[in-house]
């Protein structure tokens, strides 16, 4: 399961001294435990809620790393704790895949609210969901 492999790479890294790595693992270590804590789930967690958590904390990282300016160390600190949580996310789509979902999608449901509840649990984690929205606005005014 992806809980335990982000558990070994953390201890790998605490093993390792890597205070960028620990950092990351520790950060979605601690977000994980939140949510098992919190019975909203199941447990043991399924990857996909584990998923769920990572994207958080790397877009929680990148909104972070916009703060710092590109020569900044501690720009590429984030950078580094960036790729390596990415490693575990989905292959992102495309604003261009996503509004092919929606377009077939459309043939099966006019309502735009609707349609946008369905694309979003359709595309899961590989868009942005605060994006989903404007897409469809797209695709139904053309």
């Amino acid at each position: 399961m992806l809980k335990d492999i982000i558990l070994e790479k953390w201890k790998e890294a605490y093993k390792n001294k890597d205070e960028n790595l620990k950092s990351a693992y520790s950060m979605v270590k601690a977000k994980i435990l939140v949510e098992e804590k919190s019975g909203k789930y199941t447990l043991p967690l399924t990857d996909d809620v584990v998923v769920a958590i990572i994207t958080k904390e790397v877009k929680e990282l990148k909104e972070t790393q916009t703060f710092y300016k590109p020569e900044d160390q501690m720009y590429a600190d984030i950078n580094v704790k960036i790729a390596a949580l990415s490693e575990y996310l989905p292959k992102q789509m495309t604003a261009e895949e996503v509004k092919e979902v929606i377009a077939r999608l459309l043939t099966q449901e006019t309502n735009k609210g609707k349609l946008i509840g369905l694309t979003v649990k359709e595309v899961g984690n590989r868009y942005d969901k605060s994006k989903i929205a404007q897409l469809v606005n797209e695709v139904v005014n053309g």
